[in-house]
């Protein structure tokens, strides 16, 4: 895909979001940045250009954004997170459904966040402060630093670069610790050279690589 074939379809995507219902409301934007106000509940939140912010304790079926930052304060709970270019960061206490992805931009959980799927990034480095992940983490070139009691329920994939479009810089190989207080549970799969530290205490799965480098 090209990208202005590439550009056409990530607008697509935030410009058919859900249709806004008399109870939860809709926000989409193009050009400008989005927020979510404290304690109120919307469907979904979308804007191209722009940032997405959902304020403490709010809710939101979606939240997306193409060339823009998720940032989602305390207590707040959503349905799926989705970015392309930004970050993707996650205060205490969020719940997110089902999905939290990015392309180009790294992941942050904190303490007592919830992800219900898969938490990805292409090439963002993903952290979870003491955060609990459903899924799998996955990336290409990201790190991965696990800390403060994190747990990953289905496991860690390094994949392997398959197209060049979304790549920016490829590291020679990436970093993954987790921390003697951290569980990942599943199998640590590794397609590309990693460096892996597992600190005393820690509960992993099977690693699997032809490439893995401990500490």
């Amino acid at each position: 895909m090209n990208n202005a074939a590439l550009a056409l379809a990530c607008f697509a995507l935030v410009a058919a979001a859900a249709p806004a219902s008399a109870e939860n409301p809709s926000i989409s934007k193009v050009n400008s940045s989005v927020t979510a106000e404290a304690g109120q509940s919307y469907d979904s939140l979308s804007t191209v250009n722009g940032h997405v912010h959902i304020r403490r304790g709010a809710s939101a079926n979606q939240a997306k954004t193409v060339n823009g930052s998720i940032t989602i304060e305390d207590d707040a709970k959503v349905g799926s997170a989705s970015t392309v270019n930004g970050s993707l960061d996650l205060g205490e206490g969020v719940v997110i459904a089902t999905d939290a992805s990015t392309v180009n931009g790294r992941l942050k959980l904190h303490k007592r966040s919830r992800v219900g799927g898969d938490v990805s990034s292409v090439n963002g480095d993903i952290e979870l402060k003491g955060a609990e992940v459903k899924g799998r983490l996955t990336t290409v070139s990201g790190n991965i630093d696990l800390t403060e009691g994190a747990r990953v329920e289905g496991g860690i994939h390094i994949e392997k670069p398959r197209n060049t479009i979304w790549y920016t810089k490829i590291p020679e190989r990436v970093t993954v610790h987790i921390c003697s207080t951290c569980t990942v549970n599943g199998e640590l799969r590794f397609d590309r050279p990693v460096t892996l530290r597992v600190d005393s205490g820690a509960k992993i799965g099977r690693v699997i690589g032809d490439d893995v480098k401990r500490l």
